[in-house]
């Protein structure tokens, strides 16, 4: 979905895909554990209360949550949105820049309340997709930008206006629960170009399928605004959280006249694991409903 200060991401990649045992038995196997988990697009623009949006997902018992549209020290959220959210009941976050903006940094981040063993980024192709050109003046545009600096927001609108496309980036971080490693995955899709986004999660889903994880978790805002079958390329080998026996929850309470749906963001997990409950999180905090899913590691 179209965000007008989205930010592009131009940070050094990090690619991650050790191999992950699992250290379960048998017993563990058969009785499933839960785990609850989320994905919340906090929507960085409108100068979010990180601390209320915290303590939602701490009041819906999250225990991982994926972020997307994180600042860090930016003009208009100058402050490190991933150190304050990550407060009791969390204990740890991973945080990814995609690119300078504002004499700060913009990306997304993963919040925990279980130890991050492994961190790793890995870029998305996105930003060359309208050509290396385009892209380095709008990182020069988002870097410069000032709100109060009118001569900079028309920089802005005016490099806005040739349609760059901004840069992508997924996370993958390991965690343990009960003896179970967990390997769980958090991206923002582009928005700009329907065939662009395909790329993209056909990349995704190809790093899920070669992770050697047992559990795999995959959540975002994947920005499918033109059909819900955009998530068909995941329904075979994945269960998808948001769809789930055909109800699609409207996470993007916005208004955005590009967009066909609004069933943005999801939650997808490897065969394995077992949907019990789906949840869409109605709030005033962001322009997405954060949606909180109930899981089973069999």
């Amino acid at each position: 979905m179209k965000k007008l200060l989205s930010i592009l991401c131009a940070a050094t990649v990090i690619t991650s895909l050790a191999a992950c045992s699992s250290g379960t038995t048998e017993d563990s196997k058969a009785n499933g554990e839960e785990l609850i988990v989320g994905t919340f697009n906090i929507d960085a623009k409108s100068q979010p209360d990180v601390e209320a949006q915290r303590d939602l997902m701490a009041e819906n018992n999250v225990e991982i949550v994926g972020l997307q549209e994180v600042d860090k020290k930016t003009k208009r959220n100058n402050y490190d949105v991933v150190e304050k959210f990550a407060q009791d009941p969390y204990q740890d976050g991973y945080y990814t820049n995609c690119i300078g903006f504002q004499g700060g940094e913009y990306g997304i981040a993963t919040i925990s309340q279980y130890e991050l063993q492994e961190t790793s980024e890995t870029k998305l192709y996105s930003d060359l997709f309208k050509g290396e050109e385009l892209a380095n003046e709008l990182k020069e545009a988002y870097m410069n930008n000032d709100p109060d600096d009118q001569a900079s927001n028309d920089a802005l609108d005016a490099v806005s206006a040739k349609g760059p496309v901004e840069p992508r980036y997924y996370q993958r971080v390991v965690f343990e629960k009960d003896g179970k490693k967990i390997a769980f995955y958090n991206t923002h899709l582009s928005y700009e170009d329907m065939d662009l986004r395909k790329q993209q999660m056909e990349t995704l889903k190809e790093a899920l399928d070669e992770d050697t994880c047992e559990y795999k978790i995959l959540v975002g805002d994947f920005n499918a605004t033109q059909s819900t079958k955009e998530f068909d390329l995941f329904k075979e080998d994945y269960n998808i959280s948001n769809g789930k026996d055909g109800k699609w929850l409207d996470t993007f309470n916005g208004t955005d006249d590009t967009m066909n749906v609004n069933s943005v963001d999801n939650v997808i997990v490897s065969k394995n694991i077992k949907i019990k409950s789906v949840k869409m999180v109605d709030s005033k905090l962001s322009d997405h409903n954060p949606i909180v899913v109930t899981l089973e590691l069999k």
